[in-house]
């Protein structure tokens, strides 16, 4: 109790008293960035005319649990043709593997590593016909190695995976002509 009386006499002397706010320098990269261009108001749909674009509210959780020794990929896709699953994301997955198969960006083949690795973040889209899904893993030294998820990582002690199926919605991969020249993501409503 002492102390306080010492402390609010340092207080209304000032001494802890905030420091005076100094104006930053002037010169290159302070100035103010430029306002940003309105949106039409249209903008929205003139977004869906040229994506892949559709919207539901209805959506499925599904969740499973890999075992050791299984394909991280090829249960994916043993599981969305066995629930016949028309469009899904890929929500999330944590486990391990003991053998990683990814294929980095702008690279023709995968990349098998082996080891022991662990799932750091798993996104993509799958549907019974075809997937794209990308994996990001680290390595015992805490290295990150992430890219194209193909068929190869086997699990290590276990994984656990989460999709998200969106009803009244079906994905189709369908070449892209004008755009990439790869099979590209397609959406249409279930009835198309």
């Amino acid at each position: 109790m002492r102390g306080f009386p010492m402390l609010f006499a340092l207080l209304a002397a000032g001494v802890f008293a905030p420091a005076p706010k100094q104006k930053a320098p002037a010169g290159p990269g302070t100035e103010k960035p430029p306002h940003a261009a309105a949106l039409p108001p249209d903008w929205t749909d003139q977004l869906a005319g040229r994506h892949e674009a559709i919207s539901t509210e209805k959506t499925r959780i599904h969740v499973l649990r890999l075992r050791p020794g299984d394909d991280l990929l090829g249960a994916i896709r043993a599981y969305v043709q066995a629930k016949h699953i028309q469009a899904a994301v890929v929500l999330s997955a944590v486990g391990s593997l003991t053998q990683a198969s990814i294929r980095y960006a702008n690279q023709p083949d995968a990349h098998v590593r082996t080891g022991h690795f662990e799932i750091v973040s798993i996104t993509g889209t799958v549907e019974e016909g075809g997937e794209h899904v990308h994996l990001s893993i680290s390595t015992e030294q805490g290295e990150t190695i992430g890219g194209h998820l193909v068929s190869g990582c086997k699990i290590y002690t276990t994984a656990e995976v989460t999709l998200e199926e969106i009803e009244g919605v079906r994905f189709a991969r369908e070449l892209d002509k004008e755009g990439s020249g790869w099979e590209e993501l397609k959406v249409y409503p279930v009835n198309q």
